[in-house]
C-alpha cells in the first residue's frame, strides 16, 4: 500500500463523511459505514483497508465489488442489502465471512456460496431466487437463514444441506409442501413457512425439534396436530382449514397458538397448560367450551368477529388474562357480565369511551407531523424531518383524493391514519392507498389503530366504493405485519420499489 492510495481512499472516504480527519492509516480502520450514498462503484483501492471487520454498503446502486476486496482478509460481516446485484460477487469465496446480508436486490445467482463454508448468518430476502438446490455447500456452518420474498418452489434436496440450520424464514415463496426431507434438520428451532402455497406436511415434520413454526397464509384444509414436543408458538392464520385434530402429545410447552381468519367453527382444545396467547379471531366459532378454565397462565385471547353469544362463567376465575378482543361477536347480557367480573387491562368491548374517530382539521396538522417522526423512527426506509411530514400532512389535508382521520383525546390527537385515491388497471377503477397509521406510545394496544383501520375501510369501500385498499409495511415490523393480517389485510408477492430524486 502506498501512500499516495491511502491519501486519495482517505479523501474520497471524507467526502462520503464514512471517516474524519482523525483516522490516521488504513489499517486501522474496523468498521466501515457507506450506506445510503447511491453509490455506483466503490473505489478499487477500497481493498487497503486490511483491518475491516465490518462493512455496510447498504442502500446504494452497486452491481459489484471491486475485486481488491478479496484483500479484506479480516472483514467478517458485509451488508450489500438493497442495491442492484443480479449476482453474489465471485471475490466473497476468498473471504471468512460469518455474516452476509444481500437482501432486496436482483440476485438470482448464489453459486459462489458453496465455498462460503464459514458463514453462520445469510440474508437472501427479496431476491429473484427460482431454486436454490446445489447452491450451498453441505459443509455449510450456516445457523441463520432468510430466503424470504423469492420465487422458489421446492426446497426438497437443500433441507438436507442445511443440517446445522437453526433458524429458517421461506416466507412469501411459491412452496406447496413440506416433504419427507425435512427430518434432516434435526437443529431447526424457527421455520416460517407463511405466505406459500402449502397443502401437505409430511409426517417427519412433527418429530423435529422446533420452537417457533409459522405456517400462516397458506393452503392447508385439515390438520392432525401431534408431537413437536418443544414448540412454543404455532401460527396457522389465513389458511382455509376447517378442521384441526389434537393428539394428546401435541406440544405439552406450547406458549402462543394462532388461527386467525379460518373458517374454523369449534373451538380446538389444546393440551397445553403453558398457553399464554391464544388467538381464534374471524372465524365462525359459536362457542366457548368450559376446559378453557384450564388455562390459567393466559394473558392474551383473541376471539374478535365470531359467532359467540354466550361465555363460559369460567372465563370470570381467568385472573391472570390482561388483554381480551371480543368485539364482532352478538353477545348476550350473560355473557357481558362474564366480561365484567374478569376486566382485563385492555377489553376492547370495555375500552375508553372518550376516544373519538374525526375527519382531521387544519389545526391538527403538526400534532400529526410528531406523529410521524414515532412510525419514521422505526420504518428503516424513511427519515425523521419534521417540516417535511408538515408539508406532506399540509398538501394531502388540501389534496382533493385524500382522507385524513384522527384518534382524539380531550382534545389531543393520540393516532392518525392517512388515505388516498389510486387509479388501478388491475381493478379497472379507484383503489384506496392506506398510509400512515399510527398512534402515540401511551394509547396503544387501547383499540385505537382498530378503529381508524375500520373507519378508513368503511370509508373507502361503502362511502366511496373503491375495488381495492392496499397499503404498504416495513417487512420487518412483524407487529404491524400481524395487525394488518388480523384485520383482513393479505400480503402479496409484490415487492414495492422507490427511486428517489437526488439531493
Amino acid at each position: 500500500m502506498s501512500s499516495v492510495e491511502w491519501a486519495s481512499l482517505k479523501e474520497w472516504l471524507i467526502e462520503q463523511k464514512a471517516i474524519d480527519e482523525s483516522v490516521v492509516a488504513a489499517e486501522t480502520l474496523k468498521r466501515l459505514d457507506l450506506s445510503g450514498r447511491s453509490l455506483e462503484e466503490l473505489p478499487e483501492s477500497i481493498g487497503i483497508l486490511s483491518g475491516l471487520v465490518v462493512l455496510n454498503l447498504a442502500g446504494n446502486k452497486l452491481t459489484s465489488l471491486p475485486e481488491s476486496v478479496a484483500n479484506i482478509k479480516m472483514l467478517n460481516n458485509l451488508d450489500i442489502r438493497r442495491n442492484a446485484f443480479t449476482a453474489l460477487p465471485e471475490l466473497l469465496s476468498s473471504l471468512n465471512l460469518r455474516s452476509l446480508n444481500a437482501s432486496g436486490n436482483k440476485i438470482s445467482d448464489i453459486t459462489v456460496l458453496k465455498g462460503c463454508r464459514d458463514l453462520r448468518v445469510l440474508d437472501l430476502s427479496s431476491n429473484d431466487l427460482t431454486s436454490v438446490e446445489g447452491m450451498l455447500s453441505s459443509q455449510s456452518e450456516l445457523r441463520t437463514l432468510n430466503l424470504s420474498g423469492n420465487f422458489i418452489k421446492e426446497m426438497d434436496s437443500t433441507f438436507a444441506a442445511l443440517s446445522q440450520l437453526e433458524r429458517l424464514n421461506l416466507s412469501a415463496n411459491m412452496l406447496t409442501g413440506i416433504p419427507k426431507s425435512v427430518e434432516k434438520m434435526q437443529n431447526l428451532v424457527e421455520l416460517n413457512l407463511s405466505d406459500n402455497r402449502i397443502t401437505t406436511i409430511d409426517e417427519a415434520f412433527f418429530y423435529l425439534s422446533l420452537e417457533s413454526v409459522d405456517l400462516s397464509s397458506n393452503q392447508l384444509r385439515a390438520l392432525y396436530l401431534h408431537d413437536l414436543g418443544d414448540l412454543e408458538t404455532l401460527v396457522l392464520d389465513s389458511n382455509p382449514i376447517r378442521n384441526i385434530e389434537v393428539d394428546e402429545s401435541f406440544a405439552p410447552y406450547l406458549r402462543e397458538f394462532s388461527c386467525d381468519s379460518c373458517e374454523l367453527d369449534t373451538f380446538v382444545n389444546l393440551p397445553s397448560l403453558e398457553l399464554e396467547s391464544l388467538c381464534f379471531s374471524s372465524n365462525s366459532i359459536a362457542s366457548i367450551p368450559e376446559a378453557i378454565g384450564k388455562y390459567e397462565k393466559l394473558t392474551q385471547l383473541d376471539i374478535d368477529g365470531n359467532a359467540l353469544v354466550e361465555l363460559p362463567n369460567v372465563m370470570a376465575n381467568m385472573t391472570r388474562l390482561q388483554t381480551l378482543y371480543i368485539e364482532g361477536n352478538p353477545l348476550s347480557e350473560t355473557a357481558k357480565k362474564v366480561i365484567k367480573v374478569l376486566h382485563p387491562d385492555i377489553c376492547d368491548i370495555t375500552m375508553k369511551t372518550d376516544i373519538t374517530i374525526e375527519n382531521a382539521q387544519e389545526g391538527d396538522i403538526s400534532q400529526m407531523a410528531q406523529l410521524l417522526g414515532l412510525l419514521f423512527a422505526i420504518e428503516a426506509d424513511f427519515d425523521i424531518d419534521f417540516e417535511k411530514q408538515v408539508a406532506g400532512i399540509t398538501k394531502l389535508f388540501h389534496y382533493e383524493g385524500a382522507d385524513l382521520l384522527v384518534a382524539r383525546h380531550e382534545g389531543k390527537v393520540v393516532g392518525m391514519v392517512t388515505m388516498q385515491r389510486l387509479i388501478s388497471s388491475a381493478a379497472g377503477d379507484y383503489v384506496g392507498q392506506i398510509e400512515d397509521l399510527v398512534v402515540d406510545e401511551v394509547y396503544r394496544k387501547m383499540g385505537v389503530g382498530s378503529r381508524l383501520i375500520n373507519k378508513m375501510r368503511f370509508i373507502a369501500i361503502e362511502e366511496y366504493g373503491y375495488k381495492r385498499i392496499q397499503l404498504a409495511a416495513d417487512m420487518d415490523n412483524t407487529n404491524a405485519l400481524r395487525f394488518y393480517s388480523r384485520r383482513g389485510f393479505r400480503r402479496t408477492n409484490l415487492n414495492v420499489y422507490h427511486l428517489a430524486k437526488n439531493k
